[in-house]
């Protein structure tokens, strides 16, 4: 995979259908758009379902661009994006606007730590909230896609900041 004209990149163009699109929590169509330089894959942008998909694919001239059919370097994408989201999602540590804590559901929650879910089936979002008198925070943000996912963030949260979180039924 070495560019053909000294100076000038070649890009690679990619789609793999049914991964999970860490919003929607619906499995989709991926796409991504990315070059190689040096052994060393740099991806451009990427893409879940076929709207984005189609304008990610404007970026790329069928000229400078050559098809990807290898799943595994797909899904290797994939998973190098997901892996730096979940990264973020880990780090997410944001206030809820200050009056929060003063209405439903909250208000007459006492002040700790718990852990909620977007939803009963996976895939699904989970929050790690610290609730104190006057301030609520989002401490972490995980997308979950099986239980094992989902206790493994629980328990994370529980090491760092030695707490012993339980599920908070929605």
């Amino acid at each position: 995979m070495l560019d053909g004209v000294k100076g000038m990149k070649h890009y690679y163009w990619g789609t793999q259908k049914g991964l999970l699109e860490p919003i929607s929590l619906n499995y989709v169509c991926f796409g991504a758009l990315w070059f190689e330089e040096n052994h060393h894959r740099t991806i451009v942008g990427y893409a879940f379902g076929q709207n984005q998909i189609e304008s990610l694919r404007h970026f790329g001239s069928p000229s400078t661009c050559e098809h990807c059919m290898d799943r595994r370097i797909i899904y290797e994408i994939y998973k190098n994006i997901r892996e730096k989201q979940q990264l973020q999602d880990w780090s997410a540590h944001q206030r809820f606007p200050w009056l929060t804590a003063f209405k439903e559901p909250w208000k007459d929650v006492a002040v700790g730590w718990y852990v909620m879910r977007s939803r009963n089936t996976f895939p699904l979002h989970l929050s790690v909230i610290r609730k104190q008198k006057f301030r609520l925070w989002l401490e972490h943000a995980a997308v979950c896609e099986n239980e094992a996912e989902m206790l493994a963030c629980i328990e994370k949260a529980n090491v760092a900041h030695h707490v012993d979180l339980k599920l908070l039924e929605t």
